[in-house]
């Protein structure tokens, strides 16, 4: 039916049934079979063949404002299986919360400026929650993080996207601890975190605990630059990337506390399904962005 649609709307738009027959490259009288399938399928004439040539009928040009977007439509729906298309329709993306300070902002702009045709939706939450999301099928593409050298499931495409250093700071004028501490002063200096499900927050409680120390926290809070904030003001310390640190418009009022045996590091991954059609060019695009993001 396809083939017939095709061939109805180039005998429209070309007046001419032999000049529709050489733009689809195709017999006339191939044409004119197909328009007689489709004036059988639909129960009414499309061409008027007492005129020399055939002329569309009044009813055939109601069709054709119809057939057209359908055409149109299918074409998308072709193309959404093609790992090589245009990436079109709506992609959803999940980004934990502790990074995205750092690429929020030129991932969603690069994808909308390369793929305008793309409408990207984010769900931000941690990785586990990332993870259970791309596992019912909630999600198309995630980035995760996971303790460095820790590979995610094999059920994923995965691209390793960046590695970041994880340090402990406090205020500068009203220090907690001092700036070269042991774990057990940090352990009880009171933490400023990110709520559970972190991986920062992993990161930090299994290095405590394995050392058989217990973590203190005084607050759960969302966002880099209030935690920063409070912990700037000497309300407790933190646990960031080095490279969020290093743009914060906190920084000057920071220091790093150096601790012994104890330099965490968290891996940032991009997964996806193994066939996501067109989609394909856009994830790719957004893994190079969010590489980028992080070299920058």
């Amino acid at each position: 039916m396809i083939d017939e649609l095709k061939s109805f709307v180039t005998v429209v738009e070309e007046s001419s049934l032999t000049r529709a027959a050489q733009k689809l490259c195709v017999t006339q009288s191939a044409v004119s079979k197909r328009i007689q399938r489709l004036e059988d399928v639909l129960g009414a004439p499309l061409l008027d063949r007492n005129s020399k040539p055939p002329r569309a009928t009044a009813l055939a040009h109601r069709i054709h404002e119809h057939a057209v977007p359908l055409l149109a439509a299918f074409d998308r729906l072709m193309n959404v299986t093609r790992e090589d298309g245009d990436p079109s329709g709506k992609l959803r993306f999940g980004l934990p919360q502790g990074i995205a300070d750092i690429v929020l902002f030129d991932a969603l702009t690069a994808l909308r400026d390369a793929f305008p045709a793309l409408e990207v939706t984010l769900r931000s939450d941690w990785s586990p929650g990332l993870l259970r999301l791309l596992d019912a099928g909630g999600l198309d593409v995630a980035a995760i993080l996971t303790p460095k050298g820790r590979q995610p499931t094999d059920d994923y495409v995965r691209q390793h996207v960046a590695t970041l250093e994880l340090v402990i700071v406090q205020s500068k004028r009203r220090p907690l601890v001092s700036n070269r501490a042991t774990l057990a002063a940090v352990a009880d200096g009171g933490w400023i975190l990110n709520p559970e499900g972190c991986g920062y927050r992993a990161a930090l409680q299994n290095a405590m605990e394995r050392a058989g120390y217990a973590l203190r926290v005084k607050a759960d809070t969302h966002g880099s630059e209030m935690q920063l904030q409070l912990i700037a003001s000497g309300l407790g310390l933190g646990l960031v990337p080095r490279s969020v640190l290093t743009h914060s418009v906190w920084q000057r009022r920071l220091e790093v506390v150096k601790v012994a045996r104890f330099a965490p590091k968290l891996d940032v991954w991009l997964l996806h399904a193994p066939h996501i059609g067109n989609f394909s060019p856009a994830v790719a695009h957004l893994g190079d962005t969010m590489k980028a993001s992080f070299k920058s």
